[in-house]
C-alpha cells in the first residue's frame, strides 16, 4: 500500500474520533470548545506516548497510519485557530486567550508527559 493510502486510512479514523469528541462535548457559540481541547491535547499525550515508546519500533507505514494519519485527523489546530477567533467575534476576548494560552500550556505538557511515559515504559 503507499505511503498516502496508510495516512488516509489512519486520517479518516482519526477524523471520525474527532467527530465523536465533538459530538460528546459540543460547543455553545461564545464559550470555550471543549471539544477541541480535548482533541488537541489528548491528541498531544498519544502522540508524545508513541514517539517514546514506539520511536524505533514502528514501521514506516506504521508511522504514516498512526502519527500522520489517525493522530493529524484527530487533532485540530485549524478548528483551534478558528475557535479563538470566533471567541473574539462574540465579544469573549477573555475566553479566546484563555483558550490560545491554556491550550498551548496544557499541549505541550501533554505531549512532554506522553514522552516521558512511553520513554519510561519502553522495554530495553
Amino acid at each position: 500500500m503507499s505511503a498516502i493510502l496508510w495516512v488516509a486510512a489512519g486520517g479518516a479514523v482519526g477524523s471520525a474520533a474527532r467527530y465523536l469528541v465533538g459530538v460528546a462535548i459540543p460547543v455553545r457559540p461564545g464559550s470555550v470548545p471543549w471539544g477541541t481541547f480535548v482533541a488537541n491535547v489528548t491528541g498531544a499525550l498519544i502522540l508524545g506516548f508513541l514517539a517514546g515508546f514506539y520511536a524505533d519500533r514502528l514501521s514506516e507505514n506504521a508511522r504514516l497510519a498512526v502519527a500522520t494519519g489517525l493522530l493529524g485527523g484527530y487533532t485540530t489546530f485549524s478548528s483551534w485557530a478558528l475557535d479563538s477567533v470566533e471567541l473574539v467575534r462574540a465579544g469573549n476576548v477573555t475566553g479566546a486567550f484563555a483558550n490560545v494560552g491554556v491550550s498551548l500550556v496544557a499541549g505541550l505538557v501533554a505531549a512532554a508527559l506522553g514522552l516521558a511515559v512511553g520513554l519510561a515504559a519502553k522495554p530495553a
